[in-house]
């Protein structure tokens, strides 16, 4: 199997895709309800290089609308270069996704991925691995009647090192993953980070921000720091950087209409999953 046969295959582990790219009716307005979701990841200042990049983008939006507007929108970008001496080697991408509708009947989404991966960073005996990063996560929601209005932002970041000195086996070393969620109107709203030991942040460059309440919500996070970590025989490393941005906005009450059409669009998408699967 191709590498990046095995790569992507590993990628749709880590990020949840959405299963459409459907728009029924839409047209820009000044929307109602809003929501959107935008990550962004640097890395660079490598100690090495890898054999092998890999990088991949994926958008889908879905937009819904019976005597009413809605409007989706994803974009994602992804890059890699290498630099034989480790020094220039650096990567970086970027998703964003943006939902609004205005009216009495619609529904739109929208999701974005992106992921680097570095395949093959080889460490000597007592060799130290370390590269800087710099992220940042950002959520908006917002509607103007609870009662009828929904507006959701999703976002998750995750930054795995994986031991793949054993190609059919890779260990988990180290790990980053900021997540966020806002719901308005509703519960279930948080941001929240996590990493192992081998990651340092920066304090003066690391904040978290949020607003949770009312009809305007937000949530951000902005992390900047380092990887650092020694290994005592020769290894193999594999470094996958994934992000997921999602984001949704709807009427409470959709017509019997608008949920045959929402229905028609995701049997399209089923049989389209199908064949590139098959």
């Amino acid at each position: 199997m191709k590498l990046s046969q095995v790569l992507a295959q590993r990628f749709s582990l880590i990020v949840t895709p959405v299963v459409t790219s459907c728009c029924v009716t839409t047209t820009p307005t000044l929307a109602a309800t809003l929501a959107t979701s935008e990550a962004w990841v640097n890395l660079d200042n490598f100690s090495h290089a890898p054999v092998d990049i890999f990088t991949l983008t994926d958008t889908q939006t879905l937009a819904i609308a019976r005597n009413s507007q809605a409007v989706a929108n994803a974009n994602a970008d992804a890059n890699f270069v290498t630099d034989p001496l480790g020094t220039m080697t650096k990567a970086n991408n970027n998703s964003l996704s943006t939902a609004q509708g205005e009216g009495n009947s619609y529904f739109a989404l929208a999701e974005s991925n992106a992921a680097v991966i570095g395949y093959n960073f080889m460490l000597e005996e007592d060799e130290t691995f370390f590269f800087d990063f710099n992220a940042f996560l950002g959520l908006k929601s917002s509607i103007d009647d609870p009662e009828f209005e929904r507006s959701n932002a999703k976002a998750e970041i995750a930054l795995n090192l994986y031991d793949t000195t054993d190609a059919d086996n890779w260990q988990l070393l180290d790990f980053l993953i900021i997540a966020g969620q806002l719901t308005t109107a509703g519960n279930g709203d948080f941001l929240s980070d996590d990493k192992s030991t081998g990651l340092t942040y920066f304090p003066r460059h690391t904040t978290f921000e949020t607003a949770f309440t009312g009809n305007q919500e937000m949530a951000e996070a902005s992390v900047k720091g380092e990887l650092s970590r020694t290994f005592n025989s020769l290894t193999y490393l594999t470094l996958v950087e994934a992000k997921t941005n999602r984001v949704m906005v709807k009427t409470v009450s959709e017509s019997s209409t608008l949920l045959a059409l929402l229905v028609f669009c995701l049997i399209g998408v089923g049989w389209g999953i199908k064949n590139k699967l098959s």
